[in-house]
């Protein structure tokens, strides 16, 4: 099966977006980084105050079947995780995605006019 990508929405109030990120880099990278499967992920984080979602995370898993896997142990192993983002009243979304179309730079599109 071709790899996947997961894009998960954080909706956060802006009084806890410090703590949720304090929180993400102490204990969620670290978990989601021992979920077998994982390839590689991206944290990014608005730079509109006003935009939708205040962080994005972004990660590539080798398979459907093994982000599963990871979700359904991270359910069963994490639960702390849920207590926390329930507790800075964060608002999560998720989706996954097959590569559609790849593109780059074309050096034409990286001069300056």
């Amino acid at each position: 099966m071709a790899p996947i990508t997961t894009i998960v929405h954080f909706k956060v109030p802006a009084e806890n977006e410090e703590r949720f990120f304090e929180f993400w880099q102490d204990h969620i990278k670290d978990e989601v980084g021992k979920q077998p499967g994982l390839v590689d992920g991206v944290l990014h984080r608005c730079i509109d105050s006003e935009g939708p979602f205040q962080f994005v995370n972004v990660a590539h898993w080798e398979s459907p079947e093994l982000l599963a896997t990871a979700l359904r142990q991270a359910g069963e192993e994490m639960p702390e995780i849920a207590k926390v983002m329930g507790e800075l009243g964060v608002e999560v979304s998720q989706n996954n995605y097959v590569e559609a179309v790849r593109y780059t730079a074309t050096p034409e599109s990286t001069k300056p006019e």
